[in-house]
């Protein structure tokens, strides 16, 4: 029977359910999806998977499969940048630059997978003996392009069979080195191979191991003769604050191979025991670092240090976790009253991206990058120790940066021209990206000759008038397409010189840095030389800017 009771517990109920549902959607917030397709040589992938992180929280992943014509949507994000990749056995993404994989809500996605490389072979001992259950793994030290990663990644690992037999599939084009032995990248699991130094193909060092160059689709056969060598191993040490409560302190020993960082091991130390033992450890040269994960997006770090292991054990490392440091700062809109910028559309906070890259390498290469909140506040968290340089940018193509600054007690520094140096756990506050409008866009074709050889060809933008031939601000670079064809947005008003060279590896971020000013000048004098200039005017666009490839 329904009761006055029961009509008064129904409507407080509603009154609940309503009150819980405007707690946890914002007001005026508008909830959309990121759709597209998934494909290999124009033919739809099916049961592919597509992973969607928010650049603001790259640890919250949601990942949906593509159906029979390789569509998938992901629906239910808010506002904001997002981080779409898409993962499919045997197959890899095509190598594409970070800010290429970043999109916002609202758009159509294609997604462009190649399958991958395939690498295999058997394992034996010295008496031609298969080795049974040990790790193999992949190592990529160069990419398609020939370049060398911050830090190389090795593949999953593959266990051999009872044949000695391992396949490692679904690997990038690129260069590889391929080992057996040695504990798994955590320092986690057990084998009987877990304390050996680990063995290079053919049967060698890391120092003199064999290169592997491996296409798209491409199967190679590498054999390994088993070495079955001891490692070493490093101990020591890692001081924590007194009073935390996350229970693992996570150590990371990265070998160094010709100045560039090669692999990675890890082992754990319960916080509040003293002490860590990392095993299976070769004769070589390594950075080693301590990382604390305290939650909530927080963490500690340590100095890295350089340490050498040869022919003995390393004991007695002592390592002390320190705050890292933050950035916060403001994005400004300065629009345009002129009748030529009017009804072009306006950057959305949301949709500017503000990234930071370390002038120099750390092991922990952190660059962070975030979008702005709903009224243009940015933070930029767990950074290390060091210089760096600060870079935004928006979609809104007729808008350009036109300053980037940090109030000081005396005079604003200006951030586009110096670098912005940081002590550990400095939080640093009040920096001011004014985006203006007025922004010209580039469409043109490069002239490309018939015996060009390959490679990546840049298409650059640099200021023509002397007294801005300072203003990291005017200086871009952007890929030219296959065909020849480019397009550049956000470029301030003003004149030009214009060039397009093959075989850079220049962004318009990496063109801006402190370390690249000899690049700046080298670039303009010969863009001078060849005199291609280009006038641009305010919320112009230009559509058939053409231009020989510049000779090498």
């Amino acid at each position: 029977m329904f009761t006055t009771r029961n009509l008064v517990l129904l409507l407080i109920a509603t009154f609940l359910a309503c009150h819980c549902a405007m707690a946890q959607t914002p007001a005026g917030s508008k909830l959309g999806s990121i759709k597209g397709r998934v494909l290999s040589d124009g033919q739809a992938i099916t049961n592919a998977t597509v992973s969607v992180s928010s650049v603001n929280a790259p640890r919250q992943i949601r990942g949906v499969p593509t159906n029979d014509n390789g569509d998938f949507e992901v629906k239910g994000l808010d506002p904001g940048m997002y981080r779409v990749q898409a993962s499919a056995p045997a197959y890899v993404s095509v190598p594409a630059e970070p800010e290429q994989e970043i999109y916002r809500v609202g758009d159509s996605v294609t997604l462009n997978m190649i399958k991958g490389g395939v690498i295999t072979g058997k394992i034996v001992t010295e008496d031609d003996d298969p080795v049974v259950g040990v790790r193999v793994r992949a190592l990529m030290i160069r990419d398609s392009s020939g370049r060398q990663p911050t830090l190389a990644v090795p593949s999953p690992t593959r266990l051999t069979d009872d044949r000695g037999v391992y396949r490692i599939f679904g690997l990038a084009p690129g260069t590889y080195v391929v080992f057996a032995g040695g504990r798994g990248f955590s320092g986690s699991g057990a084998t009987a191979y877990d304390n050996d130094a680990p063995t290079f193909a053919p049967s060698s060092t890391r120092d003199t191991a064999e290169e592997i160059s491996l296409a798209a689709g491409d199967e190679r056969t590498v054999d390994i003769r088993y070495r079955g060598t001891d490692g070493h191993a490093v101990s020591g040490n890692v001081t924590v604050p007194a009073k935390t409560d996350a229970p693992w302190i996570n150590i990371n020993l990265d070998r160094v191979v010709k100045s560039t960082l090669d692999f990675r091991m890890s082992t754990y130390q319960r916080a509040g025991v003293k002490g860590f033992d990392l095993k299976g450890v070769a004769d070589g040269d390594y950075f080693i670092w301590a990382e604390y994960d305290l939650g909530a997006g927080e963490r500690l770090l340590s100095e890295p240090k350089r340490i050498t292991v040869k022919g003995a054990d390393v004991s007695g490392i002592e390592l002390i976790v320190k705050p890292l440091a933050s950035v916060a700062g403001v994005v400004l809109l300065e629009p345009s009253a002129i009748p030529e910028c009017k009804d072009k559309r306006r950057p959305v906070f949301e949709e500017t991206l503000v990234s930071i890259q370390r002038n120099q390498p750390h092991p922990f290469n952190n660059s962070p990058r975030v979008s702005a909140d709903a009224v243009g506040r940015f933070q930029l968290r767990n950074l290390t120790e060091g210089q760096y340089n600060i870079d935004i940018r928006t979609l809104a193509p007729f808008w350009y940066l036109r300053s980037l600054t940090l109030p000081g007690p005396n005079d604003a520094k200006d951030l586009s021209r110096n670098l912005l140096v940081l002590t550990s756990g400095e939080r640093v506050t009040g920096i001011k990206a004014t985006l203006a409008e007025g922004a010209a866009s580039i469409r043109g074709q490069v002239e490309l000759p018939e015996d060009r050889r390959s490679g990546r060809i840049v298409f650059y933008v640099m200021p023509a008038e002397k007294e801005k031939a300072d203003d990291v601000l005017r200086f871009f670079a952007t890929t030219v397409a296959d065909d020849g064809s480019f397009t550049l947005d956000h470029v301030p008003p003003g004149r030009y010189w214009t060039i397009a060279k093959i075989g850079s590896e220049d962004t318009t971020a990496s063109l801006r840095q402190s370390a690249s000013a000899g690049a700046r000048v080298k670039l303009r004098r010969e863009a001078e030389a060849i005199k291609s200039e280009i006038e641009l005017k305010p919320c112009q666009t230009v559509k058939n800017h053409r231009l020989p490839l510049a000779p090498n």
